[in-house]
């Protein structure tokens, strides 16, 4: 380990406020995803787009927004980004032309594997040498800890 690891890993077992770990946790997975989605020219609100995208495509920006809590200036946003690369593409509902329905391209489509792949790695890392019990009851508690955030004003 280096010094800078040593130091926050240091920081991170002497510290004991919650939002504190959480940030931390929040930059260091936002800092891994940036390295390995430099490849895609995305970033990681971008992967959280597209992983959406696999389990439900043609769902409306608005229902995307509101279903996993992004805000929805950064989902215009990152939508322009995602059309730009080729991965994404935006079409008017059929029965209410004010409603914008999002869906994969094939291109989008082609590098889910790689996708896939990243997230189950990331997830596989911040789980570490848990047993199965312990990564059962960590997600509870993880689980738990968003849905207070969810409720917060």
């Amino acid at each position: 380990m280096g010094s800078n690891e040593n130091n926050a890993v240091q920081w991170v077992e002497d510290v004991d406020v919650a939002a504190a770990l959480i940030y931390f946790i929040y930059r260091s997975v936002q800092r891994h995803l940036a390295r390995e989605l430099a490849e895609y020219n995305i970033g990681w609100g971008h992967f959280a787009i597209l992983m959406a995208l696999y389990e439900r495509e043609g769902v409306s920006q608005e229902s995307l927004a509101r279903s996993r809590g992004f805000d929805k200036t950064m989902i215009a946003k990152s939508l322009l980004t995602l059309e730009k690369e080729g991965l994404v593409y935006r079409k008017n509902d059929r029965e209410d032309r004010r409603v914008k329905r999002l869906f994969l391209t094939e291109k989008g489509k082609r590098i889910k594997p790689g996708l896939d792949r990243i997230g189950s790695e990331l997830n596989a890392s911040l789980m570490g040498e848990m047993s199965p019990r312990e990564a059962s009851a960590a997600m509870g508690l993880i689980r738990t800890i968003a849905v207070n955030a969810a409720r917060l004003p």
